[in-house]
């Protein structure tokens, strides 16, 4: 699956580069990269001070960037637009008494629907049919 990252370093920008290169492990510089089953480009955009990688890159990546962006800051994008990992989490809630029971009711109805559809659609609606036919 092809995505895209990319990370915006304010200032610094050769040491954040540097940074992502030892922490992600890239074996070229700027380019094509493997690593195992993983396939993907890395670009260095100088003109905006962003590193982007684009492609199916492995976890390692991804954790580069995020040290990055911790330690030089910077602004994180997906897909081209902004990226923010704590305003993205929101917090489960365990389910209540009735949602547990729309559940239940929900499985054990939904074959019985099913099959009660199919019995009028093949059994008898030709039966009727038959009937007043014959």
């Amino acid at each position: 699956m092809s995505q895209v990252i990319s990370i915006r370093v304010p200032s610094r920008y050769d040491e954040a580069c540097a940074e992502f290169q030892k922490e992600a492990g890239v074996e070229v510089k700027e380019g094509l990269n493997k690593s195992g089953n993983h396939v993907y480009m890395v670009s260095y955009l100088k003109s905006s001070h962003e590193i982007e990688c684009q492609g199916d890159y492995p976890d390692s990546v991804f954790n580069a960037m995020l040290k990055v962006k911790e330690s030089f800051g910077g602004k994180l994008f997906y897909e081209g637009e902004e990226w923010n990992i704590e305003e993205k989490l929101e917090p489960v809630t365990k389910a209540g008494t009735i949602e547990k029971i729309w559940v239940v009711l929900c499985v054990l109805f939904f074959p019985i629907t099913i099959a009660y559809l199919l019995f009028r659609l093949f059994i008898w609606i030709p039966y009727k049919v038959w009937r007043l036919t014959r």
